[in-house]
Order: structure tokens, then sequence, then C-alpha cells
């Protein structure tokens, strides 16, 4: 990397984090009820009302990321990531669908809190047949499990499920609270969920895995 070109410094953020038709967009409206400010490139519609709350240069530089890392290229997009979210009023938002590319950010923000957020696989999977996506990279698996790693070394950040979200306002309240975030839980409405209890069949690794991160969830509620 060239030394004039340097990675910036990303100030007062929280970065929401989960796989595809896990709950992001909704978990996004809750961080944003409590004064935090995403930068957006994509408006709502049918299976997103209240928009998507991504940045159109975020979602292609996360897939560089993962693949090269921090070249050249990649750090002056990041910059101008850094840039659109510094530029926001107080505590600014990002959102990420694929998981491994939070460890870029974590290495240049200052007061970073996350909201990891998980769904029953085979629910995900469902959902995302619905619109048409056959796959996502990376898949469940791999991009859940990079979500357990960022949990582990992102010291201000809570884990919760999507079924949680929808079942348990008080228990979503209070672990917001933890990293000092007021939600406005009646933003919360359960018939926003687009799948539940799917009977797709399921690897049994995802099968421990979603286990797995449901034993983490409790530890935290």
């Amino acid at each position: 990397m060239s030394d004039n070109i340097k990675a910036k410094v990303l100030n007062d953020s929280v970065i929401v984090c989960g796989h595809p038709r896990s709950g992001t967009s909704i978990t996004c409206q809750l961080v944003e009820s409590a004064d935090v400010h995403f930068p957006s490139d994509y408006e709502g519609d049918e299976y997103n009302e209240a928009g998507y709350y991504e940045l159109e240069i975020s979602k292609d530089l996360s897939k560089k990321l993962i693949k090269k890392a921090m070249t050249i290229k990649n750090t002056i997009k990041m910059n101008q990531v850094i840039e659109k979210l510094n530029a926001q009023e107080g505590t600014s938002g990002l959102k990420l669908v694929r998981i491994p590319a939070l460890f870029f950010y974590r290495h240049v923000a200052t007061n970073l809190k996350t909201v990891f957020i998980f769904r029953n696989p085979a629910d995900v999977k469902a959902s995302l047949l619905r619109r048409g996506i056959s796959s996502f990279e990376p898949d469940w698996f791999t991009n859940n499990n990079a979500l357990i790693a960022a949990h582990e070394n992102v010291e201000d950040s809570i884990l919760l499920s999507y079924e949680t979200l929808l079942s348990n306002k008080s228990k979503v309240e209070k672990l917001f609270k933890t990293i000092d975030l007021d939600i406005d839980v009646s933003l919360i409405k359960t018939d926003q969920r687009s799948q539940k209890h799917s009977n797709i069949v399921l690897e049994e690794k995802e099968i421990k895995l979603y286990e797995k991160l449901k034993e983490l969830e409790s530890k935290n509620l």
C-alpha cells in the first residue's frame, strides 16, 4: 500500500451485521430510533417497507475486502464510505450483510458499537428463495461463523435472534440499553415476518451452528 494512501478513522458508529433476510433492516430501523443516522441508497419495497439501510459503495466494497483485503483501491473505497458515515450528524450507522468485512472497519473505528442479528437458517433460505435468490456469498454457515468471531472480538456489541426480536420486546429493549441505545420497540411488528417454520432441509453443521448462536444469545439476555 502506498504511504500516502491511509485508511481514515471511523468515528462514533453503530454497525448492524447479519446474513440477508435475518432481520437486518428492522434492526437498523430500531437502531435509527436511538438517534443513529444511516446513509442509504435503497428505498423500501414490498419486502422491506422501511428501506434497506445500505450504501451501494459499501456493498461492493464488502465483496472486494473479503477477496483481496486492504488493497490500495479498497482503501480508497473504504475512505469514501467512512467519509459518508462521518458526515452524518452525531452517531452514524452502517449495515453489513457480508460479516467478514466488519473486521476491516473495526481496525479503523473509534467508539464502535455493533449489533449482530441471526435467524433460523431454514427460514432464511426460504425467505431468500421467495425473492428468487438461490445462493449468497458467503453462505449462511460461513457468514454466521464469522458473526460469532466478530462478536467475540468487538467488545461493545450485542447478539440477538430475529425470533427473539419479534417475540420479546422487553428483553430486546434491555439488551440494546447495554450498549447505550434507547430504541423504540413499538416499531417491531410481528406481522413483518416473511417466513416461519420452513421445512427446508438443513445440513448438520448448520443445525449445530444455529444451536450455538442461540446458546450465545441466551448468555446475553
